[in-house]
């Protein structure tokens, strides 16, 4: 697809080509390095394509993160390790990932805790209404949370609280 690496119409064409990309939402700077790869651009290419969408902060990988941790508290909360997870499959180093994840929950005083406690007390609601015994809805329950990637400390001490175990 390139004619010269490193011309300034290949370096023209890549910054359009990941002007597109991030038009349907944020990205990581790994996820645009792999795209324009993916169109046939040069490795200089993409590297001054790259500095150049940097420098205006057009990829930023601490502002993803912060967004991506924000959207979760918001709207899918799920554990630290799992967001680490995911981000480090879109390319985020696991330090930087951690570390952006701590400042936001600082910064919206939340805490994995928190995220766990609305998660269950929303999830309650509907085990109320189950006819299944508690130990299976707490069993269940606990499995969700796991899958989320909650700690496993703060899951059981959140549903023994919330869902207390059915006198024996």
């Amino acid at each position: 697809m390139e004619e010269v690496v490193g011309s300034e119409e290949a370096e023209r064409r890549a910054v359009d080509a990941a002007l597109n990309f991030l038009s349907y939402r944020q990205r990581t700077s790994w996820e645009v390095r792999r795209k324009l790869g993916a169109r046939g651009f040069g490795q200089g290419t993409i590297d001054a394509a790259m500095a150049r969408l940097s420098a205006v902060g057009l990829v930023d990988d601490e502002a993803f993160v912060g967004a991506y941790v924000r959207d979760r508290i918001v709207h899918r909360p799920m554990g630290v390790r799992r967001m680490i997870q995911e981000l480090y499959a879109k390319g985020v180093a696991r330090e930087v990932a951690s570390r952006v994840i701590d400042a936001v929950l600082r910064e919206e005083e939340t805490s994995e805790r928190e995220l766990v406690m609305r998660v269950v007390a929303k999830k309650r609601r509907t085990l109320v209404r189950r006819s299944e015994d508690a130990a299976l809805s707490r069993r269940r329950l606990r499995d969700q949370l796991l899958r989320r990637g909650f700690d496993t400390r703060v899951v059981r001490e959140a549903i023994d609280e919330l869902l207390p175990r059915a006198e024996e």
